[in-house]
């Protein structure tokens, strides 16, 4: 079953993949996530490396998803190439700028996806009808896009009424940021329940980033479904007990 379609029945947990090896991409998939996201913001990134990642992780039978930049629509057409299931889009402030992202990311009609039949989302041009795989490729693909700022949140109404976008992720440290608060501050946490609230209302999926279970779980009770973490804290957490365990030895 597709993400987007698991999405409109359950919750999915998914953890970011920031470190740019293949096996760490294929090992965060064994955990149990549902998802990975690829990091191609913040992560240090080459294009085969990205490949890579998504290969490993698909062949564990979890779907991925790249991150990308709001201003490189390469980047886009590149991670849909090489069989990603679907691009998170970070920094979209306006209507535009996720209007660009669905045009980026869709053939046409409904896009501007340059085509191409040789490339792994094409099966290396082993397609059959390939009127039918364009056609689903613009079914299948999962766009979503990153709601962290305070011009975002300003606009959200004209955002969400974008064709195309599935899923609109919250940013809670950008967002935080960019209200000039702490991602803990009250107003934080009231403008991130509004802003579920509102995309659950539209008809769209609200997801956003949590570092704990606990973020988690309140998450969840304001109808967030596509909950992201990532595995970092806690690989830390559990080597640092280790060493201090060991080292009082």
């Amino acid at each position: 079953m597709k993400i987007k379609e698991k999405l409109k029945k359950e919750i999915l947990f998914g953890s970011f993949v920031t470190f740019g090896l293949a096996d760490i991409a294929e090992y965060t998939a064994l955990l149990g996530f549902d998802f990975i996201v690829v990091d191609n913001e913040h992560g240090i990134l080459n294009q085969a490396t990205i490949l890579e990642m998504v290969r490993a992780s698909q062949c564990q039978g979890v779907p991925v998803i790249v991150r990308c930049t709001h201003d490189n629509s390469e980047n886009i057409h590149k991670a849909l190439d090489m069989g990603a299931e679907g691009v998170l889009i970070s920094v979209v402030n306006t209507a535009e700028d996720a209007k660009n992202i669905v045009r980026a990311s869709l053939y046409a009609p409904k896009g501007e996806r340059g085509i191409a039949f040789f490339t792994r989302a094409a099966s290396y041009g082993m397609v059959g009808d390939k009127n039918i795989y364009l056609e689903k490729a613009n079914e299948n693909i999962f766009i979503s896009i990153q709601i962290e700022t305070v011009q975002a949140i300003k606009n959200l109404d004209e955002i969400l009424l974008v064709e195309g976008v599935e899923m609109f992720f919250i940013g809670p440290n950008d967002l935080a940021a960019s209200m000039g608060y702490s991602n803990s501050h009250p107003k934080v946490l009231e403008i991130i329940k509004e802003t579920i609230s509102k995309i659950n209302k539209a008809g769209k999926i609200a997801g956003i980033f949590v570092n704990n279970s606990e973020e988690g779980k309140q998450a969840i009770s304001w109808g967030a479904k596509f909950i992201l973490t990532s595995i970092i804290p806690y690989m830390t957490k559990g080597a640092k007990e280790y060493l201090k365990e060991i080292k009082s030895y």
